[in-house]
């Protein structure tokens, strides 16, 4: 992966605080992080079940954090806390850009 460009480093605090509808506090590694405004996006999708052609409901969660803000941050190890509920960390997508993008376990 290449190194995140300074423009992207200064980007993402001013994204979270500009856009932030959520306070959260991860805890990485064991260690809790003090807490930092994210960007929580759920989107609700409804499809057919292919056997039973039935509407099933699916919700995903995901929440954007400035990579700045979150330094050693893993999928499966660590997880984030977001108006006292604790949710699983269960992927990153990080592009370099200034904003990691990260899927929540469990519902919000």
């Amino acid at each position: 992966m290449t190194p995140r460009p300074a423009m992207f480093e200064r980007m993402g605090p001013k994204f979270a605080k500009a856009f932030g509808n959520a306070d959260a506090v991860f805890m990485v590694d064991g260690v809790a992080r003090p807490a930092v405004r994210v960007i929580l996006r759920v989107w609700r999708e409804t499809d057919l079940a292919e056997e039973q052609e039935q509407a099933v409901e699916g919700t995903t969660h995901l929440l954007a954090v400035s990579a700045s803000a979150v330094p050693g941050l893993a999928s499966q190890r660590d997880s984030v806390t977001i108006g006292g509920v604790t949710y699983q960390v269960i992927n990153i997508d990080d592009d370099a850009r200034a904003m990691l993008r990260i899927s929540l376990a469990g519902d919000i």
